[in-house]
């Protein structure tokens, strides 16, 4: 297939080295490990970290012309990810050595830079997409980004083309869809994603194993399309596929082996197979060349000729030695050493990589931007909704405020308060933005667009739902308040809303993009609202504000608007006076002479009272700042603006370092740094044959015959009745149609025996395995299913192993952990012993004691897929499932190897006595020959075949050519060919007439059916089995008491919270940090009628550690509940009373270490310790302050739980959260006392948690204190001539309160018309004597809360489990 079309090679690599870096010290991180980093980054100033180079790819070397295909193939490990990533430019945490030589079009890599971007493109196994975009409009936005004129009839020409070409017509209008929005199938996505870098056509392809998760049918279309396309675009493409057909493997033009970092062999695909028969291996009958040539790298799977037992190669570095010395390797060596690289004749890189200009990148973005608008607009509309909702209520609260002096301070609290609301309604950005982050930076890598174009489009298309939300929040309230009513007065409101909107949209932006991961977002994020809340002007007046933090106010865009605002309502307007002091029948009422308002502000002998004035004195406003803060907050949404985008451009999110391993520091095991992105084995570090328990090659071994388990492993139960099914239908409901996915199914698995499950794609294998296993949550299931004559009880999950398909695990525990857990949980209680010599020996037969200690971790840090699918496996085999073993695709997505050493162990498994179902997708002529029976449905559900395979397939086959199907030749996989001759493929059948054959109904009037039917009739005529004496044992739910399973459930869960740091310091530093800067905030507080106000409202700003407990909280228990229910739930380890028990307690644990470093960094910061009295000490004060502040975090936290645990979505439950929090805030009496209130509105108050939180506190603090009026706060009164201020003001003291600062003197009488707190308090709402009262119901509004969680969990989840089973 070589044709080449020019001299020069498209990539040559000569002498290619690739190391990666590992720390000396790196291990997992915990609580305890985290403190000594600070100490850690000192010791390293002053020594050299230790750390290695860990070699990856040895001595590389290779070319490839234009127009040619390369396939690189090699176990996991052998290097082939970062081979493809190094080639593709994605050198992120690698480097590749001085001496490494990649020529690009005869150019070195160090010359081209950035130029490869758009010019080559990197396809990792992930797929992400804009989730409201449909399937078309992604391709044809991929098309878009290609043609200088954007969208037009010609890009969806392109898009509808390739679609039909990956066979995605049909899905082309459905969205793609996430877990929030329902979409295209996994496997869609992935065809997605291979569509979106077939369109960019770029001339260096670097696919890595991107036909994972794709029928064999499937991916050989897609190569085929890459064979044909690349015939004319001339462009070369380097490719890893794991389980090659040799269909697929004849499209490619070379193949690379690599083994172990080194390369040994590479060359002409057809020349592969010579070279190494000439090394003394030999390729087995029907063994693909692929699987061939990687069985070399696996000492088990060799195949050596006789004669050359002491001659071939072993190692890995031998393997090297003997291509380098080969014919062929010499040849490539000349070629590449003949195309050597001339700087005179290189062309220049490219200075611009993109097709489209700036503004077309632009315009694109913005129609894209709309386009997922119009697709998903229920959350910006449901947010805008909310918004008014929470506008009206407010309203109502405030309605038509009068316009006299009584109305004045709760303008100015309306006003706050609606500020407030408006400038964090833009919060949710943050999230919207890192959602959307990765997939940006993806089309960023493929040079589709620059990121700052896409945020400039996510800007303006985010502009009408700002506009919007600030119409219909502040329209509605500004009306309904009765605020200053002018046209100018509103439009300049409204214009200082929309843009302090904008301005902290921006900041919130910003914040994310100069960020490398979401928690570094999010802890800022919410330390500001904090801080800006607090610095605005209302809470802290500008003179009241601790030098060392009045800074704050200058950095603070929401303090210039606020002011603007306020001089927008009060300035150049006077407020009639309603309480005048003094008044009554002892003083005259026609005249002010000797009288003042009670107000802020008020001159003595006047009326009327002038609201600029006020507003200068209470918060030192000036009238002519009102478009100075206009031009400033301009000012700051433009530089917030610029370095958003500069940020976006140059600073990329936190990528993965590759696969590592890493080891809790009590290990004796040291940190592994793999050599792939596949793997965890150490890097540099030959893997023993001895490892993988193998020591003889070429061995002769028969699966069915291997005796080793049996010797290592006490025997399972042999004796078990068959499990068998008849007449199985499953029909699930969509819209009014009901749509059948199985159709009398039957059959049978005995003990002892492996029995295949195949299908074409979308036959319902997946769901015939559920079915069996009683795991069906929707839909109807009707059939019958008996263990011998027995129906299945309620214990039968809690007797089978299921393996699913997704490996789900906890990232935090070790592999021998998650191991002991399942043991311990699922194992019948017979000592501790024989369970852990149970884990010993899962751990031994399935290869894993190497990493044993290693922690499961996440993609990209931990466990590779191969260890990831051996531990889904094992969790199910240390419990030694008494009756039958189900496993659905456990070699999907797996390399050969790792396949064939999977259904090895299920072969052992099967020859001690283990009953086995397993689905799986295209097997290998090896592979197939493990398994006893095969079940196949066709495409409609319906069993085509059921029976015995034989020996080399040899019943199956004969059945099926028995029936009129061409012949399985002896060079033929039957396992494909079966496939093929079901799915009527025209390549497997003979004549049209094959064609139309419906093999279910052929099987329905076959001697094998009816020969099958008979023997499910003997099985259920069977006796049934006594009960050994453990039986009793068995007939409960789970195999663990409930003590057992809390205990074992609650180690794990502490375990899981000590060894999440970030999560642990995040909640820490969130609380600790925003309650000290509050307690500083309100240093001291004076005891002033302002102080008294201040310390208020620092109660109010403690009510927002709710926003930054309540996102941590529901985002781990949703998470937590998803491995409950997709896993332990249903093999019925432990309780879901168990799992909302442990997760409420955990949590309250946490939450009250919290509570003490929060009381600690507040209470004494606020000098609120030193009130105290004989009737209230301060130890009791103390105690009353501490036991507040825990139920309240106990409350946020069990709120938290209990209104997330029954709704899928975090995200959704974070709002509704949320909003209840806001209503609760409003209601709570501080922002409107309860006398206040709306009648309406009145049980809301008493409803409110807040309102006894809020209460509780300030009893604590200010209870039986009385207050010193500040200067600005004394009211100055001119008494009669000749009068002492005593004796003019002793009738009004004695009836209404209050002090003279100099009751001596004869004139300017300074009166404070508040001598005590409890006064103030009582006017509030609030009895001191009920200070206890508040305590109390806090604490019930916690235990309704925790009863709340487990009632909600049966109902939403719990109940409708029960039911669909």
């Amino acid at each position: 297939m070589n044709d080449n079309s020019s001299a020069r090679p498209g990539v040559s690599f000569h002498k290619l080295n690739v190391s990666g870096l590992r720390l000396a010290d790196e291990y997992q991180r915990t609580a305890a490990s985290c403190l000594l980093i600070i100490p850690k980054l000192f010791a390293r100033l002053f020594r050299k970290q230790d750390s290695t180079r860990a070699h990856i790819l040895h001595d590389f070397y290779g070319t490839l012309h234009h127009g040619e295909m390369l396939l690189v193939l090699g176990r996991p490990g052998s290097g082939c990810s970062t081979f493809l990533k190094v080639i593709a430019g994605e050198t992120l945490g690698l480097h590749v050595s001085a001496s490494s030589r990649i020529l690009y079009d005869g150019m070195p890599h160090h010359r081209r830079g950035d130029s490869l971007k758009g010019t080559s493109i990197y396809l990792s196994e992930h797929d992400v997409h804009f989730p409201e975009l449909t399937l078309g409009q992604t391709l044809e936005f991929a098309a878009a980004t290609q043609k200088p004129s954007t969208v037009s009839l010609d890009t969806l020409r392109i898009g509808h083309d390739v679609a039909t070409k990956f066979k995605l017509a049909a899905a082309y209008n459905s969205p793609v869809g996430n877990a929030m929005i329902r979409g295209i199938s996994g496997g869609e996505k992935r065809r997605t994603s291979i569509a979106e870098v077939f369109i960019s056509d770029c001339w260096l392809q670097c696919w890595d194993n991107s036909t994972r998760g794709l029928d064999s049918s499937t991916a050989h279309s897609f190569v085929q399309l890459l064979r044909s396309s690349k015939i004319n675009t001339k462009a070369t493409v380097m490719m890893s596929i794991y389980q090659a057909s040799n269909s697929i493997y004849e499209n490619f033009d070379k193949v690379m082996l690599l083994h172990e970092g080194y390369q040994i062999y590479f060359g002409p695909t057809e020349l592969a197979v010579e070279h190494f028969f000439a090394l003394g291996f030999e390729k087995p009958t029907r063994a693909t060349t692929a699987d061939f040539l990687t069985s070399i790298t696996h000492p088990a799977e060799r195949h050596i000729r006789k004669g050359y037992e002491n001659r071939v190669p072993r190692s890995a570095r031998e393997f090297a030695d003997a291509w380098r010395q080969s014919d062929q390797a010499k040849l490539l060596l000349e070629e590449i050493t003949s195309s050597g690289d001339d700087d005179d004749t290189n062309p220049k890189p490219q200075d611009n990589v993109y097709t489209l200009s700036t503004s077309s990148q632009i315009n694109l973005c913005i129609h894209r931007g709309f386009q997922r608008l119009r697709n998903h607009y229920v959350p910006p509309l449901a947010g805008i909704i909310g918004n008014t909702i929470i506008a009206i209520v407010v309203g109502s609260v405030y309605y038509n405020l009068s316009e006299d002096t009584d109305g004045m301070d709760k303008r100015a609290v309306l006003i706050f308060f609606s500020l407030m609301i408006n400038a964090y309604a833009p919060a949710f950005d943050v999230l919207a933005m890192w959602s959307q982050r990765p997939i940006v930076e993806k089309h960023h890598r493929y040079a589709f667009y620059r990121p700052f174009t896409e945020s400039i489009a996510s800007i303006i298309c985010d502009l009408p739902n700002k506009l919007a939300t600030a119409i219909m929040f502040n329209v509605p309230l500004y009306f309904m308040t009765n605020l200053r009513r002018s046209a100018s007065a509103f439009f300049t409101y409204l214009l200082f809303m929309t843009v302090t909107i904008l301005t902290m949209s921006m900041f919130f932006r910003t914040v994310g993009s100069l960020s490398k991961t979401l928690e570094q977002s999010m802890v800022p994020t919410s330390m500001v609202i904090l801080i800006f809340s607090a610095y605005t002007g209302y809470i802290i007046p500008v003179k009241d504000m601790v030098p060392w933090l009045a800074w704050l106010r200058r950095l603070n865009p929401i303090a210039f608007a606020y002011e603007s605002l306020m001089i927008n309502e009060f300035a150049d307007r006077t407020f009639p006076c309603v309480r005048i002091i003094p008044s009554g029948p002892t003083y005259s009422e026609d005249d002010m002479d000797g009288k003042i308002c009670a107000v802020v502000g008020a001159a003595p002998g006047q009326i009327d009272l002038d609201g600029s004035t006020f507003i200068a004195l209470k918060y030192s406003y000036h009238a002519d700042h009102l478009w100075r803060n206009l031009g400033i907050l301009f000012s700051m949404l433009i530089i917030l603006c610029g370095v958003h985008l500069i940020a976006t451009d140059f600073i990329p999110a936190q990528r993965s370092r590759g696969e590592i391993l890493l080891y809790p520091r009590k290990s004796a095991k040291r940190t592994r740094l793999s050599k792939d992105e596949e793997t965890g084995d150490p890097l540099g570090t030959p893997i023993a044959s001895s490892q993988k328990g193998i020591t003889i090659e070429g061995a002769n071994i028969d699966a069915k015959e291997d005796t080793h388990f049996t010797s290592t492993v006490s025997q399972l139960h042999e004796d078990h009745d068959v499990f068998h099914w008849s007449k199985i239908d499953y029909s699930i409901q969509i819209k009014r149609t009901k749509r059948k996915i199985l159709q009398d199914i039957e059959g049978w698995v005995r003990p002892g025996s492996l029995t295949a499950l195949m299908g074409v794609t979308g036959a319902g294998k997946t769901s015939l395995l559920d079915t069996l296993a009683h795991r069906i949550t929707t839909g109807t299931v009707e059939g019958d299913m008996r263990l011998g004559s027995v129906v299945p009880d309620a214990n039968f999950q809690r007797k089978i192993g299921y393996v699913q398909q997704e490996d789900i695990h906890l990232p935090t525990t070790t592999v021998r952990e998650a191991l002991e857990f399942s043991a311990r949980l699922r194992m019948p209680d017979d000592g501790t012993s024989n369970r852990l010599k149970q884990v010993l020996q899962t751990l031994d037969l399935l290869e894993m004691t190497e990493y044993a200690d290693a922690v499961v971790g996440v993609p990209g840090e931990g466990l590779n897929v191969e260890q990831r699918k051996r531990l889904s496996i094992a969790v199910e085999m240390v419990a030694k499932p008494e009756l039958l073993l189900f496993l659905d695709e456990p070699t999907s997505g797996l390399d050969s190897q790792t396949a064939w050493s999977i259904c090895m162990l299920l072969r052992k498994l099967a020859n001690s006595g283990q009953a086995i179902i397993i689905t799986i997708h295209q097997p290998s002529s090896q592979l197939f020959e493990l398994f006893d029976r095969l079940l196949l449905l066709d495409h409609h559900g319906k069993v085509a075949y059921f029976g015995d395979i034989g020996s080399d397939a040899e019943t199956m086959i004969a059945y099926f050519e028995r029936h009129g199907t061409e012949e399985c030749g002896p060079v033929k996989n039957p396992a494909e060919w079966v496939l093929n001759v079901v799915s009527g493929d025209e390549d497997a059948l003979s004549s049209p007439i094959n064609e139309k054959t419906m093999w279910n109904e052929v099987w329905a009037r076959s001697v094998e059916r009816e020969e099958v039917l008979r023997q499910i009739a003997a099985f259920r005529a069977s006796p049934a089995r006594e009960n050994d004496g453990t039986a009793s044992s068995h007939k409960r739910n789970y195999a663990s008491s409930f003590t057992t399973q809390l205990y074992v459930v609650a180690r794990r869960a502490f375990q899981d919270y000590w060894r999440d740091p970030v999560y642990l310091y995040c909640k820490g530093a969130l609380c600790v940090v925003t309650t000290l800067l509050n307690g500083l905030s309100f240093y001291n507080t004076s005891l002033s009628i302002q102080g008294i106000t201040n310390i208020f409202f620092s109660v109010f700003l403690f009510t927002q550690l709710f926003s930054t407990i309540d996102q941590q909280v529901i985002p781990r228990l949703i998470t937590g509940r998803a491995l409950f229910e997709a896993r332990e739930r249903r093999s019925k380890s432990y309780s879901w009373a168990v799992f909302l028990a442990v997760n409420i307690l955990v949590e309250l644990f946490w939450q009250s270490v919290a509570s003490v470093l929060v009381f600690l960094t507040w209470y004494y910061p606020t000098g609120l310790w030193r009130n105290h009295d004989v009737s209230f000490p301060a130890t009791e004060r103390g105690g009353l302050a501490f036991g507040m502040i825990w139920l309240f975090c106990a409350w946020i936290s069990t709120f938290s739980q209990a209104v997330s645990v029954g709704i899928e979505s975090a995200e959704t439950a974070v709002q509704i959260a949320t909003l209840f929090f806001w209503l609760s805030l409003v209601f709570c009496g501080v922002l409107v006392p309860p006398k206040d209130l709306p009648q309406f509105w009145h049980f809301v108050y008493r409803a409110s948690p807040l309102t006894y939180f809020v209460d509780g506190m300030v009893v604590a603090g200010l209870a039986n204190t009385e207050i010193r009026c500040s200067d600005v706060e004394m009211l100055h009164i001119n008494p009669p001539a000749g009068t002492k201020c005593g004796d003019y003001l002793t009738v009004w003291t004695n009836m209404v309160g209050g002090y003279l600062k100099d009751p001596t003197a004869l004139h300017d009488c300074e009166y404070c018309p508040i001598s005590g707190t409890n006064i103030l308090l009582k006017s509030t709402g609030i009895n001191v004597g009920d200070r206890w009262h508040n305590f109390a119901y806090l604490m019930v509004y916690v235990a309704f809360n925790v009863v709340a969680t487990f009632a909600i969990y049966w109902l939403a989840r719990e109940r409708r489990s029960r039911s669909s089973r």
